[in-house]
């Protein structure tokens, strides 16, 4: 029998939902966690444009934000144009996502960080090769920010790395 897979953006996971039927995360806060199954095709489920198959959204009761750095500085901010118009936006707290760059050609484990969109930095290529491999593996790596200052022409931003899981 043919299974059709209807996920929201996340890291696949085994959410202990049976063999045979796939599960997505879709990573986010503690709150805001869901699980979508996927439901095999033919038994009668159609979704909302008609098609076989069906999704189930399910809150995910175990989520976890696991911190796996608490202190983590942006390195490459003094190469980004416009950074101190950007740092000026950031607010304590702020959410900054991940993005990996595997086709770097000065680090194959080069992870961007962004603040709404743009570019802050990378993290810091003794301390990337983890979180590269994890997010490699699906898993959703972010941060947030913790505190920023200007040190002479330096923007030093410091984060807190975390894996939801």
């Amino acid at each position: 029998m043919k299974s059709t897979a209807y996920a929201n953006a996340g890291a696949n996971t085994s959410a202990g939902v049976s063999p045979g039927v796939g599960a997505n995360a879709t990573a986010g806060s503690n709150s805001g966690s869901s699980i979508v199954a996927t439901l095999p095709v033919g038994l009668g489920f159609a979704n909302a444009g008609g098609a076989s198959g069906a999704s189930l959204s399910i809150p995910a009761p175990f989520a976890n934000r696991i911190v796996l750095v608490d202190d983590m500085r942006i390195a490459g901010t003094t190469h980004v144009r416009g950074i101190d118009d950007l740092v000026a936006g950031l607010a304590d707290e702020q959410e900054l996502t991940f993005e990996r760059e595997p086709g770097n050609l000065h680090d194959t484990w080069a992870i961007r960080v962004l603040a709404n969109g743009k570019r802050l930095g990378y993290v810091p290529c003794d301390q990337n090769e983890i979180l590269a491999r994890l997010m490699d593996g699906g898993k959703r790596v972010g941060a947030t920010v913790t505190h920023h200052e200007k040190v002479g022409n330096w923007n030093k931003i410091h984060m807190e790395v975390y894996l939801d899981d």
